[in-house]
């Protein structure tokens, strides 16, 4: 365990590795998720200064929080080349065109991200498509060039933690999804368990290969993997397939992690996703995000259940929008977590407008003390 004295001469990335080696219980990094536009425009007219809007980092100076940094590669790591965005229908408040992988939805021109798109196709319906699919996801030295080149620059002498989210290429049941959609991905697990197969070790053979070229002589501190498998009150596909068709291959994709490098590997998923934890950590995979309060992700639970599995997130949004006596109930469950370390909180999705300026600064002066910042 780490001294007092030591803790606080830690710039914010030691702090960080003595968090997730569990070194400096009691102490942790106070930052912030996601928060949407229009909670930082109310606040805007609640007090905030208005050079704040949209911009959370110089939010958490101001506050006087810790950063981290959180950041997508600038390369093209799942189709290559991507589907060209073209619009296929438009009313005066939505519109439906093909996104970059191909699917065809439907969303709001206006604040698109208050809420889902609704997916009215998608590009895999059978193996001819899939050979056709195939194709691009193939490794090409495009792929990763001089934008990922410039981007790393700025972080090679970083004192700030780095976590490095690769979304779809980082992702076995998620990448499947968005190729052929829930119902008919779900069909196929037992209708033809062969094309799955070969969806899956495409995916993780284009990963290994970008892994190797995008780390070859720089590594982020965290590499955060994507499923969002989880549902309210299960997974989306059942703990013996995901054991059987993507427990192995995780482990390459582990693997491939470890040998350039990567100190910690975590794992984004949405929803319950308790019976599929044991997995990933068997996988060699350290910690879950963003565990979803209301699918009954306890922080407080889960760090007496896995003592040490890294979580992040946990923090529940709705405590916020019901004033004090509810955040300091949450501020109770998060030192809990806190106190046996491993864990950075943070809301467990971004933040919506139903949460007041004045209980929002309430929240970060007690969420300061939980983490040991004052």
């Amino acid at each position: 365990m780490q001294s007092t004295k030591n803790i606080k001469q830690m710039n914010k990335r030691d702090l960080f590795y003595s968090v997730m080696r569990f070194e400096s219980p009691g102490r942790t990094l106070a930052t912030l998720g996601g928060i949407w536009r229009s909670t930082f425009q109310r606040w805007a007219s609640e007090g905030m200064p208005k050079e704040f809007i949209g911009n959370i980092p110089g939010l958490i100076d101001y506050l006087g929080l810790e950063r981290h940094l959180w950041a997508i590669p600038d390369a093209k790591l799942f189709t290559y080349p991507e589907f060209e965005r073209k619009v296929l229908k438009e009313t005066d408040t939505s519109e439906t065109y093909v996104n970059k992988y191909g699917i065809i939805c439907t969303e709001f021109k206006k604040d698109a991200y208050l809420s889902m798109p609704h997916f009215e196709k998608f590009p895999v319906t059978s193996r001819s498509d899939w050979q056709e699919y195939k194709k691009l996801l193939k490794w090409d030295d495009n792929r990763i060039g001089q934008d990922w080149e410039n981007q790393k620059k700025q972080w090679l002498d970083r004192d700030l933690p780095l976590v490095i989210f690769l979304g779809a290429a980082g992702s076995l049941y998620g990448s499947l999804r968005d190729m052929m959609g829930v119902e008919p991905l779900s069909y196929a697990f037992y209708d033809d368990p062969a094309m799955i197969e070969d969806m899956m070790d495409t995916v993780v053979e284009l990963f290994c290969k970008s892994v190797e070229v995008l780390f070859a002589n720089f590594v982020p501190d965290v590499i955060c993997l994507w499923e969002d498998i989880g549902y309210k009150t299960s997974t989306l596909l059942g703990a013996p397939q995901m054991r059987q068709f993507m427990l192995p291959r995780y482990k390459i994709m582990v693997k491939k992690l470890r040998e350039v490098g990567v100190p910690f590997i975590i794992l984004d998923s949405d929803g319950y996703i308790d019976e599929v934890i044991p997995i990933w950590l068997e996988a060699g995979i350290d910690g879950v995000v963003p565990m979803e309060v209301q699918c009954g992700m306890d922080v407080a639970v889960y760090r007496d259940k896995y003592p040490r599995m890294l979580m992040f997130g946990g923090v529940d949004k709705k405590a916020l929008a019901h004033g004090p006596d509810a955040i300091d109930r949450e501020i109770e469950k998060l030192g809990k977590a806190i106190a046996k370390g491993g864990y950075v909180p943070w809301f467990d999705h971004g933040l919506p407008h139903d949460v007041s300026y004045k209980n929002f600064l309430y929240f970060v002066e007690k969420l300061k003390k939980v983490c040991g910042l004052e």
